[in-house]
């Protein structure tokens, strides 16, 4: 009980600082992250096991045998520190090849089971059960290693237990004064035995203790992650109430030591205005997203929503109070209500509206549902909307939902928190036309009490938008309403449009919102 007390805290700090460290930390070390991150729980495992226990009372047992045992006793002792001193060394690294070694294979298995469909579409099964071989590989031969040194150490351990026996047996031969008695020689033998296994696993448990430490090692390091800051005054209840975005002069990079991706950014959003961000590859679209989370801190400049400077808001109050749809959907393991709706603060009906506005669901289906008494085959739960009962089970990342119902179920809960700041962070680039489609009709019907911030691969996408961000190598390009941007003939988002496949349709979609 007292050891997992002390060991307690050191887990806990640990799983607080990697879940609030900072974006670079991954950024930077992605390597790390992947081949040893993993080992934590494995590591918490390890620095809780207790310590060896003393062979003092076997000590004090030999003064009944006799005092000279003692000297043969010390002798038997240093001879195994010495042998663990030589092991140590060597073992130490090859315990943290081992360590380090392990973390890849889970990873690879992870990965794989995960993408298993893409990987067989793709026909590379081969290639990755190569590596996985690879990986599984280079960890067998760190671990032989690793036990290569441990039996080297055991047998050198096991030849000294077994001259020590020897010596005190002849020593109870040879013994002065006529020898002992048998029961006294037989304890004194049994004594011998007990003793030398006593030395070895003691110095065993320490040379085992001082490889574990490996282990520690890592979670200080990750206990000593720089973490984002958690102060910040709380805001009004009702903030943010009208939507308004002002970013001015707003300069931001991944790293301290990295250059910047955001170069003096400066523009306005008033209340309820639909905005478009569009650019090249590297223009700093996602970058803008993350700076207005606060994933990325600004470096210069600011952001204001309704007039509060964002810096000096608690981040649990800044990133509860807006919404954002990523580009890749993410879904917990649970139900449709556990992700629809985690704190349980909305009612049932809220719920299934939200699904009906995004077309996942429709009000016969829910009610068909809800009335049904047929019980379920293989073939109707196979074929059956998992959208048409709250209580659908829904896998880990969602798995079990085609990329469109994952996109459109992540719509649905932004639906049911109503933000009143709304980014959607290249949401529809992995879905095809008619998902795109449901999306945007459900954009343009639920969100128009609320400001709207789009990052769009596809110009279809914002074209009809109240105003269109255009943005290169991090700064503001143009700025304005569709229609204008599209008259300037030199402009960058005229030639957006020049160069689409889309050219027709997006001309006659900014002459007819302009007429």
């Amino acid at each position: 009980m007292d050891r997992h007390r002390a060991s307690g805290p050191n887990p806990q700090s640990f799983h607080s600082r990697f879940q609030r460290c900072r974006c670079e930390t991954f950024h930077g070390h992605r390597i790390w992250r992947k081949q040893r991150f993993p080992s934590h729980r494995r590591d918490s495992s390890r620095v809780s096991f207790p310590l060896p226990l003393s062979p003092n009372s076997l000590t004090k047992n030999s003064l009944f045998v006799s005092p000279y045992i003692i000297l043969i006793s010390v002798a038997l002792l240093a001879i195994c520190v010495r042998i663990a001193l030589l092991y140590l060394p060597g073992a130490r690294e090859v315990k943290r090849l081992e360590s380090n070694a392990k973390s890849p294979v889970f990873e690879q298995f992870s990965s794989a089971l995960t993408g298993v469909g893409t990987i067989r579409a793709f026909s590379k099964t081969d290639v990755y059960i190569s590596r996985m071989f690879s990986k599984i590989d280079t960890h067998a031969s760190s671990f032989w290693h690793l036990w290569a040194f441990n039996r080297w150490m055991g047998f050198r351990m096991s030849l000294i237990g077994g001259f020590f026996a020897t010596f005190v047996a002849i020593f109870i031969l040879v013994m002065p004064g006529g020898g002992i008695d048998a029961s006294l020689a037989g304890f004194a033998l049994s004594f011998a035995l007990e003793y030398t296994g006593t030395v070895i696993w003691t110095i065993r448990h320490y040379a085992n203790l001082e490889l574990d430490m490996n282990a520690a090692e890592r979670i200080i390091e990750y206990s000593n992650l720089a973490t984002e800051s958690q102060e910040g005054i709380e805001p009004p209840a009702h903030w943010p109430s009208e939507g308004r975005l002002e970013v001015n002069d707003l300069v931001v990079s991944y790293a301290d030591d990295l250059p910047p991706v955001l170069k003096g950014l400066s523009f306005n959003i008033e209340r309820n205005e639909r905005i478009g961000v569009v650019g090249r590859t590297g223009a700093g679209k996602s970058s803008l997203t993350l700076a207005l989370f606060r994933f990325l801190e600004a470096r210069e400049g600011s952001i204001h929503i309704d007039g509060l400077d964002i810096s000096t808001i608690n981040l649990h109050a800044l990133r509860s109070r807006l919404a954002i749809i990523p580009q890749d959907p993410v879904l917990f393991s649970g139900t449709v209500r556990s992700n629809l709706d985690a704190f349980d603060e909305h009612t049932d009906a809220e719920l299934r509206d939200a699904l009906m506005r995004v077309h996942l669901v429709t009000e016969s289906e829910f009610a068909a549902a809800s009335g049904s008494t047929t019980p379920l085959t293989p073939t109707n739960r196979r074929n059956k909307n998992p959208f048409t009962t709250l209580s659908s089970p829904i896998t880990e990342g969602g798995l079990n939902l085609s990329q469109g119902q994952r996109q459109l179920l992540c719509l649905a809960r932004a639906i049911v928190s109503r933000p009143k700041i709304m980014v959607l962070d290249e949401a529809t680039s992995a879905v095809d036309m008619q998902t795109d489609g449901l999306i945007q009709k459900s954009i343009r019907e639920e969100f128009v009490d609320c400001t709207l911030v789009v990052i769009a691969h596809r110009l279809s996408t914002v074209v009809d938008f109240d105003r269109v961000l255009v943005l290169g190598e991090g700064r503001v390009v143009e700025f304005g309403t569709p229609r204008e941007l599209f008259e300037d003939e030199d402009g960058a988002f005229r030639g957006m449009v020049m160069e689409s496949g889309e050219r027709d349709k997006l001309e006659e979609i900014i002459k007819g919102k302009a007429a």
